[in-house]
């Protein structure tokens, strides 16, 4: 009968508090300069939730395009060869520069991460390397956004990490619904 009470009061307390996941349902990355300036990106690593697997590698399912690419072997698919992070031309490098340019990555499947590490240049002209991130669902609505994350630092790379997404109460309701069978079961056996 303890173990009954105990269930019933896990099951009301679920009730005051929504769970939480990483970022969940995360279809595509979309990154652009901050500052106007060439994208100039080594690598992108998005963790998923765990199981701590880059999910933005070609390996994994991924894809990637870009608005140009600044010479034939600085193509978007350098971002996500897992190569780790490198100096140009073994990067992605737009072949321009201003707010149309781009990096786009599709990951294999809808998924849910924890962050997203971008590398950028390790070699000259690293002061570029300032981006703005948006993560979008399946159905090109805006999970997530931010702005002016800086790989400008020793490592040459920025992690983000990405914001919990609440899972709505009626989950939290189903759960007490549960609970309150369970308690109802073990009344009918003992009867």
């Amino acid at each position: 009968m303890n173990s009954i009470k105990g269930l019933l009061i896990a099951s009301l307390s679920a009730l005051s508090f929504n769970a939480y996941a990483g970022l969940m349902g995360v279809s595509e990355i979309v990154i652009k300069n901050s500052i106007n300036k060439w994208i100039q990106i080594s690598e992108v690593q998005a963790t998923e939730t765990g199981t701590g697997n880059d999910l933005a590698l070609s390996s994994a399912g991924a894809t990637a395009t870009g608005s140009g690419n600044w010479s034939a072997t600085s193509s978007p698919d350098k971002a996500i060869d897992g190569a780790g992070p490198l100096d140009y031309p073994f990067m992605y490098h737009s072949d321009g520069k201003g707010p149309s340019e781009f990096l786009k990555i599709v990951l294999g499947s809808p998924s849910e991460l924890d962050s997203l590490s971008i590398f950028g240049r390790t070699g000259c002209c690293s002061s570029r390397d300032v981006f703005d991130v948006y993560l979008y669902n399946d159905k090109q609505e805006l999970l997530f956004s931010g702005t002016k994350y800086s790989a400008y630092n020793p490592q040459h790379m920025v992690t983000i990490d990405l914001p919990d997404t609440d899972i709505p109460e009626p989950v939290s309701i189903g759960l007490m619904v549960l609970g309150l069978a369970g308690l109802g079961l073990a009344r009918r056996k003992k009867a």
